[in-house]
C-alpha cells in the first residue's frame, strides 16, 4: 500500500532487564502499548528500534530473556504482515552489549521480511529512494572518522542514531585518556545533513529540537523525575522528504513519579503516625511500579532525628522509594528566618499597584526613619503629602 507517504514507528531505550521493572510488567506494557497499536495501523512501512533494547546482560533462561525474544518475534510478525522494514541499532555497550548477535538470524530468513541490525556507522538506501545515515552508539579514535558524514548539506533523507548531542553532553562520563571516545553530535550538523527527521535514542526524555531532531524517549519510566514515556510515529511525504510529521504516543501504563516534600515544620508539628499515614495514602493510590522520592528536611533536635529514622526504617527497603535528607542547623534556620523577614519587609517593591512616589515613601518610613535617633526623628518629621511635594519639587 502506498498512500503518498511512509509511516514509521520508532522506539528506543526499552531496557529489558532493569531490576525495578519485572519481566511480566515490561512485557505487559510492550504488548498493550506498542505491539497492539502497531497491529492496528493500516500502513506501517518501518519499525525502527533505536538502541538499548536490553539493560544489561541477561541469562538465556531468565524471564527477561524470554521477554526479549518474545518482543523481537512480535515485531517480526507485524513486519511480515504489513511488509515493514525493521531496523535495529546497537545502543550503549554496557546495556545492549553483544546480545543483538542472538537475533541476527532473522536477517537470513527467506520470508521476505526486511530485517536489519546495525552495529557500525553506515549509509544505506531504503525503499528505493530514501538515503539514511545510521549512527549506532559506537566510539571512535578520531572525530574525523565520523565528521566526514556531515560535509554535505541535505545529504540524507533521514538520520537514525543512538547517542549524545552537544546540548546534552553533561550526560557523558569518561576520562580524557580513554583510547576510544564517545562522539558528541552537533545538532546543527545533523540538521544540516538531513532533509527529513532525525530520530535518536539514549536520553530518557522525549524532546524535539528545531522540529527536526527528536529523542524518541524511553518506552517506560526508567528513573526518578522522568516523564513522557512512549514511542513516536512518523509520517513522511514520498514526494518531498522535507515534509513530515512526528507524533509522540504515550505509554499510559508507564510508572509515574511522585515527590513528597516533608519540611522541618511538618516534622516538628505532626506525629510520626500522622506523617506515615499521609505517605501511605499516596503510596496506596499509586501504581505498583510508580517511583516515590521523599525529600526530608529536619532540624538537629533529637526528636526530629528519631522521626526521620522511623521513616527510613519504614520505606528504605521498598525499591520504589528514594529518601533524600537534609539537616538544617540553627545557623541555617536563623539565616532562613532573616531572609523571610527581609522578603516580607521589601515585598512592597514588587507591588505593581504602587507608583514610584509611594514606593519611595514606604522606603523612607521603613528604612530611613528606624535608623535615626529619636531627636533626629522629631526634627525630621514628615508626612506623606510633604514627601510627595518634595519629590515633585525635585522633578521641577
Amino acid at each position: 500500500m502506498n498512500n503518498g507517504y511512509k509511516i514509521i514507528a520508532a522506539i528506543a531505550d526499552i531496557h529489558i532487564g532493569i531490576k525495578r521493572i519485572t519481566a511480566e510488567e515490561i512485557k505487559k506494557q510492550l504488548k498493550n502499548n506498542f505491539i497492539k497499536p502497531l497491529k492496528q495501523f493500516s500502513q506501517l512501512d518501518g519499525i525502527f528500534i533505536l538502541g538499548d533494547i536490553m539493560h544489561t546482560i541477561v541469562s538465556l533462561n531468565s524471564d527477561y530473556a524470554e521477554v526479549f525474544y518474545w518482543f523481537i518475534d512480535q515485531v517480526y510478525k507485524i513486519a511480515r504482515e504489513k511488509h515493514s522494514t525493521i531496523i535495529i541499532l546497537k545502543g550503549t555497550q554496557s546495556h545492549d552489549n553483544d546480545q543483538l548477535n542472538n537475533i541476527k538470524h532473522y536477517q537470513k530468513n527467506d520470508d521476505h521480511v526486511d530485517f536489519r541490525v546495525y552495529e557500525t556507522v553506515e549509509e544505506i538506501t531504503l525503499w528505493d529512494n530514501y538515503k539514511l545515515l545510521i549512527l549506532p552508539d559506537v566510539k571512535f579514535k578520531q572525530t574525523k572518522d565520523i565528521d566526514k558524514y556531515f560535509k554535505k548539506k541535505n545529504a540524507y533523507d533521514m538520520i537514525l542514531g543512538h547517542g549524545v548531542i552537544d546540548n546534552m553532553r553533561f550526560f557523558i562520563q569518561e576520562t580524557e585518556n580513554m583510547p576510544l571516545k564517545t562522539y558528541v553530535y552537533n545538532v546543527d550538523d545533523l540538521v544540516d545533513a538531513s532533509k527529513g527527521p532525525i530520530l535518536f535514542g539514549h536520553i530518557h526524555q522525549f524532546q524535539a529540537i528545531a522540529n527536526q531532531f527528536y529523542y524518541v524517549g524511553p518506552f517506560t519510566l526508567l528513573e526518578r523525575g522522568g516523564i513522557d514515556s512512549g514511542f513516536v510515529v512518523v509520517g513522511i511525504s514520498n514526494d518531498d522528504h522535507k515534509k513530515y510529521k512526528v507524533e509522540h504516543f504515550i505509554n499510559p501504563d508507564s510508572a509515574d513519579y511522585h515527590e513528597i516534600k516533608i519540611s522541618k515544620k511538618i516534622i516538628d508539628t505532626y506525629s510520626i503516625d500522622d506523617i506515615i499515614s499521609a505517605i501511605d495514602e499516596i503510596k496506596d493510590s499509586a501504581k505498583d511500579n510508580d517511583l516515590v522520592t521523599l525529600r526530608i528536611t529536619r532540624g538537629d533536635e533529637r526528636d526530629a532525628a528519631d522521626k526521620v529514622m522511623m521513616l527510613e526504617n519504614r520505606y528504605r527497603s521498598d525499591p520504589r522509594f528514594s529518601i533524600i535528607k537534609k539537616i538544617k542547623t540553627k545557623k541555617e534556620e536563623e539565616l532562613e528566618k532573616e531572609n523571610e523577614q527581609r522578603k516580607e519587609k521589601y515585598e512592597y517593591i514588587l507591588d505593581e499597584n504602587l507608583d514610584l512616589t509611594e514606593m519611595f515613601y514606604r522606603y523612607y518610613v521603613k528604612d530611613v526613619l528606624p535608623s535615626l535617633s529619636n531627636d533626629s526623628k522629631n526634627n525630621m518629621k514628615i508626612t506623606e503629602s510633604d514627601f510627595n511635594r518634595s519629590l515633585k519639587n525635585r522633578e521641577k
